[in-house]
Formats: C-alpha cells, structure tokens, sequence
C-alpha cells in the first residue's frame, strides 16, 4: 500500500535513527506547519496508519514508548 508524503517522511525519520525515539511535539515540528491546526494527536494517527500499511513488513516495528513518542526497532 502507497505511503503518503507525510507518512513517508515519518517512516524515514523513524527508520534513520533506529532505536532512537521522537517525541511527537518533535515529529509535530518537523513534518507539519508552523500555523498547521492539528493537535499532537495527529501524529498518533499517522502512526497507527504506518503501522497498519507496514504490517507485512518483518525487519522492523514501531514502538510506543508510552509518554514520551515513538521510536523503529530494528529486527
């Protein structure tokens, strides 16, 4: 299934810096607009939406790290 521009841009973030986690007020700041509506929240959806395209994929997965963001784990 197609990545977005966005969703492509998370997923890279996220798969450049394995093991390392991002906040989302950092994934905010990087991938959206400065005067964008979206709250935090959005970066969960996008998330979820990477984790349900990616999940055929076997080398790798998205962690939550609960109150802090997400990070790729390589496998």
């Amino acid at each position: 299934m197609p990545l977005s521009t966005r969703e492509f841009n998370i997923m890279f973030k996220l798969l450049s810096y394995p093991n390392k986690t991002f906040s989302r007020a950092q994934l905010m700041d990087e991938f959206w607009d400065v005067d964008s509506d979206a709250s935090l929240r959005s970066v969960d959806v996008y998330i979820t939406r990477l984790r349900d395209k990616t999940s055929v994929c076997t080398g790798f997965e998205i962690k939550t790290i609960r109150g802090i963001g997400y990070k790729a784990v390589l496998k």
